[in-house]
Order: structure tokens, then C-alpha cells, then sequence
């Protein structure tokens, strides 16, 4: 895939692209969010992951305008397709680490 886009498959077999957000996008979020979300560490990464499928099953995913569309997109990724981009996000962490741990030795 192109432009660090990654192809993730779900348990269920549903296919979501992975690309992560830009930093308009992510200032588009922060708007969306509003003064609390924006507050919330947690909550706010984890709006980021989800906010980064760019399509479910090949059909293109728009970038949420407001809370609804942000809900629906959750809705849509459902709890494995969550699953499938925390995995993804550990295996690069790990990944991280250990160059890190390479380079230190």
C-alpha cells in the first residue's frame, strides 16, 4: 500500500486501511472534540486511532465532521476492528523498542 497506508484484517474478516491522521486533521478533531475530549488524554488518542481508517471492506471512510459522525465511525470499525488497530499500534511500539535497544548496544 502506498503513502504508509496498512492493510488490517479483523477476526471477523473485515478489512480496514490504516493511515495515520495529519496534523489538520488532528486540529479538525480537537474542534470536534470540543473543550472536554480535548482534555482527555486517553480519550482523545483513542479518537485519533479510530479517526485514522481511511476505508472499511475497500469503501472509503470520510473524516468525521461532528460527535455523530465520530460515533457512527466507532460504530462502523466495531470491537475488532479496535482490537485489530491496538494490535497494530503494540507491534510498531515493540518494534520501536527494540531498534531502540540495538542502538543502545
Amino acid at each position: 500500500m502506498n503513502n504508509n497506508t496498512i492493510k488490517l484484517i479483523c477476526e471477523s474478516g473485515k478489512e480496514l486501511t490504516y493511515k495515520e491522521i495529519t496534523p489538520s486533521e488532528i486540529l479538525d478533531l480537537i474542534l470536534i472534540c470540543g473543550p472536554d475530549g480535548s482534555k482527555n488524554d486517553t480519550y482523545i488518542n483513542i479518537v485519533q486511532q479510530w479517526c485514522s481508517i481511511r476505508s472499511i471492506n475497500g469503501i472509503p471512510v470520510p473524516f468525521p465532521k461532528n460527535k455523530n459522525m465520530l460515533d457512527m465511525l466507532a460504530n462502523d470499525i466495531g470491537m475488532d476492528g479496535i482490537k485489530s488497530i491496538e494490535d497494530y499500534l503494540v507491534s510498531i511500539e515493540s518494534k520501536e523498542d527494540d531498534d531502540i535497544n540495538i542502538i543502545k548496544n
